[in-house]
C-alpha cells in the first residue's frame, strides 16, 4: 500500500511538472471569434544595458531593420519628471562622401513624464534602388522645448539597433521667455569695430597702425609671436591666429580628424600665447548637408579638445556668400560646442565692385530686408532667423572683410582687391580710390556698431604688398585707416 502511494505521489509531481514545462514553453494564444490562432514569437536579440545611465533622460531607440521592406524604428521615452514639448524629430539616411540621401521628419509634439512614442519609417523601394543601404548612416537632429537641440549620429548598419540616453534638466522641460536685448540697434553705438587681417607683419606700419587705432581685432596667419606684441601695446584688441593648412577635405571620421590636427598643431598653439581664439580650416567647400554635418562635428570636437588645454576658438570660417541657408541648421553642433567653451563665430564678408553691392538682396530661404545682404552683412540672416530664435547668440567676428572681384561673374581678366578697380580694368564698374574705400568701410563699421554681438572685422590685407594679395592691400594706407577708427571713440 505504501508503495502504491509513494508511487502514485512521484506520478502526480510528473505531471505537474508537465504541466509548469507545458505552460512556460506554450505559444501565444490569440481568441479570434470562433477559433483560436496560434503566434509564434521569436526572441530577436536580448542584450544588457547600464546600469548606472542618469536618472532623468530622453530616452531614443532606433531600429534598422532587415527584410523584404526597408524601416528606421525610432522610440522616443520621456525618462523624466518633467513634459517635454515641441519635440521635433528628423532623420537623415546619408551614405557619407556621397551626394545619397534619404530625409524624415517626425514631429511628436509632447511628452509628459513617463511617455513614449515611437514611429516606423518605411522606404520606398523605388528610393533604394539606388542608394547604398550598406553604407548608410542616419543622423538624427532632435529639437524639443523651443530652444534645446542634440545631433546623433547612427553607422551601425542594417539589422542594428542602437539606444541612446540623451541627459535632461529642469530648464529644458519648459523653455523660459528670455528678456533679450535686440539684435540690432537703431543707430551705432561705442568704439570702431574696424580690425586688420595680416598676412605677413612685414612693416612697421602695422604695429604702429596696432599702436595708434587700438583695434577691435586683429587676425594673423602663419608667424604669430609678434600677436603677443599687439596685446602688449593694444591690451583691449582681440587677436586670431590660424596656421595654413592643407588637406581639408571630408573624408574619414570627423572627430578623428579634430583630433589629429589638435595634435599636430599643440605644441605651436601653446607656444604663441598672445592669441586669444584659433582658427581652424580656411574657407571649408561645403556643399551638401553630409559636409555640414561633418564639418560641424570636426568643428565641435575642435573646440572640446583646444578647451582641455586651456585654449578658445573661433569655428566657421567660412567664405563670403556661404554657407546657404539650407545647410546653416546642420552647423549647430559647432555652434553649441563654440557657445559651450566660450568661443566665438567667424565668417567672411566681401563685395565688389563696392562694399555695399547686395545690400537688401535676398538670400535663397530667407525674405529680403533692406539692411541684410547677400553678401556684406550676409551675418544678420543667420542671427536674426536662426541664431536669436534658438538662443545661440555667439559673439561674432568677421574674420576676414573688404573689396573682393572674385565675387563677379564673368569678369575679363578677373578681378581682386580694391586697387584693381581702377576704372582701367573695369570700365563700366565704379573706380575705388581710397577715399571711397574708406567710406565703404566707415559705412560697414557703422553697421557693424549697430550689432551688440559682433565683436569686431578684419580688413584684407596688410603685409602682402606682393603676390596674390597685392591688389588688397593697404599696408601703405594704414594711417588713413587708423584715422578712421579714431574717429568713431
Amino acid at each position: 500500500m505504501r508503495l502504491w502511494l509513494a508511487a502514485t505521489r512521484r506520478l502526480a509531481r510528473l505531471a505537474l511538472t508537465a504541466l509548469i514545462i507545458l505552460a512556460v514553453t506554450m505559444p501565444v494564444i490569440l481568441a479570434r471569434a470562433s477559433d483560436v490562432a496560434v503566434v509564434d514569437a521569436e526572441v530577436l536579440f536580448s542584450s544588457p544595458i547600464e546600469a548606472n545611465a542618469p536618472a532623468s533622460v530622453l530616452s531614443l531607440q532606433a531600429t534598422f531593420s532587415v527584410g523584404e521592406e526597408v524601416y528606421y524604428i525610432l522610440t522616443l521615452a520621456n525618462m523624466s519628471p518633467w513634459p517635454l514639448a515641441e519635440i521635433h524629430v528628423l532623420d537623415r539616411c546619408f551614405v557619407p562622401e556621397s551626394e545619397q540621401e534619404l530625409s524624415h521628419l517626425w514631429e511628436p509634439g509632447r511628452l509628459e513624464p513617463g511617455q513614449t512614442t515611437s514611429v516606423a519609417i518605411k522606404y520606398d523601394p523605388a528610393a533604394l534602388e539606388e542608394f547604398d543601404l550598406v553604407q548608410a548612416c542616419h543622423q538624427l537632429e532632435i529639437n524639443w522645448s523651443s530652444g534645446w537641440s542634440t545631433f546623433l549620429t547612427d553607422c551601425t548598419g542594417q539589422g542594428n539597433t542602437t539606444l541612446w540616453h540623451i541627459p535632461l534638466a529642469e530648464e529644458m522641460a519648459v523653455y523660459e521667455e528670455q528678456v533679450a536685448l535686440p539684435l540690432s540697434l537703431e543707430e551705432p553705438v561705442g568704439r570702431s569695430k574696424l580690425g586688420l587681417h595680416v598676412t605677413r607683419n612685414s612693416s612697421p606700419n602695422i604695429m604702429a597702425f596696432v599702436e595708434q587705432a587700438q583695434p577691435a581685432v586683429v587676425v594673423g596667419v602663419g608667424d604669430l609671436g609678434w600677436l603677443a606684441d599687439v596685446k602688449e601695446v593694444s591690451p583691449g584688441t582681440i587677436t586670431l591666429g590660424r596656421f595654413e593648412e592643407k588637406g581639408q577635405t571630408f573624408t574619414g571620421d570627423p572627430v578623428q580628424r579634430a583630433q589629429q590636427f589638435v595634435s599636430s598643431h599643440a605644441g605651436l598653439y601653446l607656444a604663441n600665447p598672445g592669441v586669444d581664439y584659433w582658427l581652424g580650416w580656411n574657407e571649408p567647400g561645403v556643399a551638401s548637408e553630409w559636409q555640414m554635418a561633418w564639418y560641424a562635428a570636426f568643428e565641435a570636437e575642435r573646440a572640446r579638445l583646444m578647451a582641455e588645454l586651456g585654449l578658445k576658438v573661433a569655428v566657421g570660417n567660412f567664405s563670403t556668400g556661404t554657407p546657404e541657408a539650407t545647410l546653416f541648421a546642420a552647423f549647430t553642433p559647432a555652434l553649441i560646442a563654440a557657445q559651450t567653451y566660450g568661443g566665438v563665430f567667424a565668417l567672411h564678408e566681401y563685395s565688389a565692385p563696392t562694399m555695399l553691392h547686395g545690400v537688401g538682396a535676398g538670400i535663397p530661404g530667407y525674405e529680403a530686408q533692406d539692411d541684410f545682404g547677400a553678401l556684406t552683412l550676409r551675418y544678420r540672416y543667420w542671427y536674426e532667423n536662426y541664431l536669436g530664435p534658438a538662443n545661440l547668440v555667439v559673439p561674432l567676428v568677421i574674420t576676414e572683410a573688404g573689396i573682393d572681384g572674385g565675387v563677379l561673374k564673368g569678369q575679363t581678366p578677373s578681378l581682386g582687391g580694391w586697387r584693381d578697380f581702377d576704372g582701367l580694368q573695369a570700365e563700366d564698374l565704379e573706380t575705388q580710390t581710397l577715399d571711397t574705400y574708406l567710406a565703404e568701410v566707415s559705412w560697414y563699421d557703422d553697421e557693424l556698431r549697430r550689432d551688440p554681438y559682433v565683436i569686431g572685422f578684419a580688413l584684407f590685407n596688410a603685409g602682402g604688398d606682393e603676390g596674390p594679395w597685392a591688389s588688397f592691400d593697404i599696408t601703405d594706407e594704414l594711417g588713413s585707416f587708423a584715422s578712421l577708427a579714431l574717429s568713431k571713440q
